[in-house]
């Protein structure tokens, strides 16, 4: 998926660096990791990312699914949350962002590979 951009948003310093490894060894181009959720929607207007990897529980004012809602008012890209929280209230509210897929920690390559895949596949 070359020129596609990634933002990533996770405050845990190592999963950001496995994500960028792991993102950049598929063929995307992380343009940034961010850490707190107040620094996204600068991030979002500076970079302009195809894509959001978005932990659900950041630092910040408020947590990824918030930011989410946020940041996407007029604006329809991917966002892949990640979290080790599957509990159902945490799903539902992550499932009513459009355009969002969930992804539970901790992520495999292979469910990561099949959802970024899914967003580019040829209907």
């Amino acid at each position: 998926m070359e020129n596609k951009k990634v933002l990533v948003i996770e405050d845990d310093s190592i999963l950001s660096l496995f994500y960028r490894s792991l993102l950049k060894r598929m063929g995307y181009s992380v343009v940034g990791v961010i850490n707190n959720s107040n620094d996204v929607a600068n991030a979002v207007s500076k970079h302009q990312p195809d894509i959001l990897l978005m932990d659900v529980k950041i630092a910040g004012d408020a947590d990824g699914i918030e930011t989410a809602r946020e940041i996407r008012t007029g604006n329809g890209m991917p966002i892949i949350f990640t979290t080790g929280n599957s509990e159902p209230e945490t799903v539902k509210r992550a499932k009513e962002v459009s355009n969002s897929y969930y992804l539970v920690k901790p992520i495999l390559e292979m469910d990561l590979k099949k959802v970024l895949d899914g967003l580019y596949a040829i209907a």
